[in-house]
């Protein structure tokens, strides 16, 4: 009957270390996701241009006047919080696009928006992704972030509020939709980008909602198999008794 007994034993021990693992290994998670809404000003034209042509694609692409398939722009855009240029500054988007398809209206966006305004002072949030300027919506991936940003994962949502087809001057309204990677928790005690200094006075539009999601102890089919011989022997060892 000893035989048996150990058995038991050492399959029941084993369930329970396992179960142990699953539980702790779902505990409790929450995420802050941040609503940021802005205007960007795309300026080509004038004496100073807020985008820069630095490349010229030999393939002319309909549509686009002297661009061509390949043409890249550096940008330094300001972004504000009404569409006026001359509202209240919150911050730059600073990267590049190209025209990445044949069709013409399709662009390679990278950027780093670089927040200058209220508490995301320094602060910054990376996208890139595909802009077809010629739907009403586009979306764009977050890659990245710093500051009160960092490890940030979320979404861009661009529409054009309004372009001049004649300079390719554009103002983009955009909505950004931003949650850190680790439970929305930043580490205070390690510097966030942008130094220190007083933030200046206003700041984007944002909305933060906290959601919380919590997980209960799962049994995968190996787990359900060792209790349930441990059932079985646990009924043998008692008949036998």
């Amino acid at each position: 009957m000893a035989l048996p007994f150990l058995h038991l034993l050492l399959l029941s021990l084993a369930s329970i270390m396992l179960i142990r693992t699953s539980a702790d290994t779902t505990t409790d998670s929450s995420s802050n996701t941040t609503h940021l809404h802005f205007y960007l000003h795309d300026t080509v034209s004038g004496s100073n241009p807020t985008a820069v042509q630095v490349t010229t694609g030999p393939t002319k692409l309909k549509g686009t006047g002297a661009y061509g398939f390949g043409s890249m722009f550096m940008i330094d855009d300001p972004l504000t919080e009404d569409p006026n240029l001359t509202s209240n500054a919150v911050g730059r988007a600073q990267g590049f696009y190209a025209y990445s398809g044949l069709s013409g209206t399709e662009l390679m966006l990278s950027a780093n928006i670089v927040l200058t305004g209220g508490d995301y002072n320094g602060s910054t949030i990376t996208v890139f992704g595909r802009d077809n300027f010629a739907d009403s919506v586009r979306e764009l991936p977050v890659i990245g972030g710093s500051g009160k940003f960092r490890m940030a994962r979320g979404y861009m949502l661009i529409k054009t509020h309004s372009a001049n087809t004649a300079t390719a001057d554009a103002v983009l309204d955009v909505d950004l939709y931003v949650s850190n990677g680790d439970g929305g928790v930043i580490d205070e005690s390690v510097p966030s980008s942008g130094g220190g200094g007083a933030a200046p006075t206003g700041g984007v539009t944002s909305k933060t909602t906290g959601v919380s999601s919590s997980s209960n102890i799962l049994l995968c089919p190996n787990y359900v198999a060792i209790l349930v011989m441990s059932c079985f022997l646990a009924k043998q060892l008692i008949f036998s008794i």
